[in-house]
């Protein structure tokens, strides 16, 4: 900053020449000029000059530092405002990346795109809630190589008890040496992210952390919400199995997938024997309590890739990939003797139900469900009238 600015130099000049029209003196006179009046008025106009002097020269110096403070101070929030449009941006990318993302995988990548440069390039993980108990975790397992899944819900569920007593969750919370933030969707708790607290996280790390959380939570709330809606639809509320028209899909994609792969695919068709006598001796309650028992039994026994359907009132289908004719008659078997042990109160004894079972392979390139499906229907009419609570393998299933 100048020492003089532009008002400053003009009042200078006036104030000199003022004392050159009011004295009219050549200046190389001014200091006898001066000694005279001293002398004349007994004062010290010099010395009070010089102060004067003095003074303004001092006044200019502290404006001269206001300027340098003004100029610093305008490029740190310079800086702050960079930085600020910078975080904004990534902020928007990210929130735009979480938009597109309507399954959990697609959520995870998206984490692991942007919450590393949220987080400074410190170790970050995620531990995502479901209902009452915890659903995934995303960490770095060859960071942290010797942490648990259960260390890292120990972790979360501290958090959620710091959080429930008080502490503001937009400052997070630093348990075990790592600064956590809860993910919450108004009264709904969708996880916890946890960042390395080394170095120590600042307030303005802080700030961007619980924005991104912020945003990250509503995403994976989202892809809750949209697997529940999806699941209503295809999944039948009694039983927890798919309903008919996810099964015709299913056992369509099924043998799509079989005749690339050459890999056998069985179908099972059973229905619960005699349900209607059930019904009208014990009533409808009675009935769904077996249709529910049985569902349940069903998702014991099968494995992960197996698929159940409620077909059509009390017949059932079950879709069994990369299973031979050995395999699929072993899972009749046993479905036969799971059935049998489910057990149901009633107003007199226990009811114990039991299906009776069509099994079927489908043959090698085959892609007509119509086919296979009246298959293993025909084998299932057939367990019916050989007396019910048994299995009967289609004649063409041996062959597969």
């Amino acid at each position: 900053m100048r020492l003089f600015d532009r008002t400053d130099l003009a009042l200078a000049v006036a104030l000199v020449a003022a004392a050159i029209v009011t004295f009219g003196l050549p200046l190389g006179h001014l200091p006898d000029f001066v000694d005279a009046l001293d002398a004349r008025y007994h004062i010290a106009l010099l010395p009070g000059f010089t102060v004067l002097s003095v003074a303004f020269g001092l006044h200019q110096y502290r404006k001269s530092q206001l300027g340098r403070e003004a100029v610093q101070a305008a490029r740190v929030d310079a800086e702050n405002a960079r930085a600020r449009s910078a975080e904004l941006d990534r902020l928007v990318a990210f929130g735009r990346a979480l938009g597109s993302a309507l399954e959990p995988a697609a959520t995870r990548q998206v984490f692991w795109r942007f919450m590393p440069d949220f987080a400074g390039g410190r170790g970050v993980w995620m531990l995502t809630r479901r209902h009452d108990g915890w659903d995934s975790l995303v960490h770095d397992a060859s960071a942290t190589p010797e942490r648990t899944a259960s260390g890292f819900e120990a972790q979360a569920s501290a958090a959620l008890s710091a959080l429930s007593a008080g502490i503001d969750r937009q400052n997070g919370v630093v348990v075990d040496g790592d600064f956590c933030l809860p993910m919450i969707v108004g009264t709904v708790t969708v996880g916890v992210i946890g960042v390395r607290n080394t170095p120590v996280v600042s307030a303005g790390e802080s700030h961007a952390l619980c924005a991104a959380a912020a945003l990250l939570a509503i995403a994976i709330r989202n892809t809750q919400l949209l697997a529940e809606t999806r699941s209503s639809t295809v999944r039948d509320s009694l039983t927890g199995c798919y309903t008919r028209t996810y099964a015709n899909e299913a056992l369509a994609a099924e043998l799509r997938r079989a005749r690339r792969s050459s890999r056998p695919v069985a179908v099972i068709m059973f229905d619960v024997d005699n349900l209607a006598i059930i019904n009208a001796a014990h009533g409808h309650l009675t009935g769904d309590a077996v249709l529910e028992s049985i569902g349940t039994r069903l998702s014991l026994m099968l494995r992960g890739t197996d698929v159940r359907c409620r077909y059509d009132g009390d017949d059932f289908l079950l879709i069994l990939p990369d299973t031979s004719y050995a395999g699929a008659e072993y899972v009749a078997a046993t479905l036969i003797a799971g059935v049998a042990e489910i057990q149901i109160s009633t107003d007199g004894p226990l009811l114990t139900p039991g299906v009776s079972v069509g099994v079927t392979v489908a043959a090698r390139g085959e892609t007509d469900t119509t086919l296979v499906l009246a298959e293993a229907e025909a084998a299932l009419l057939r367990a019916r009238r050989n007396g019910r609570n048994r299995y009967v393998m289609n004649r063409l299933a041996q062959a597969v």
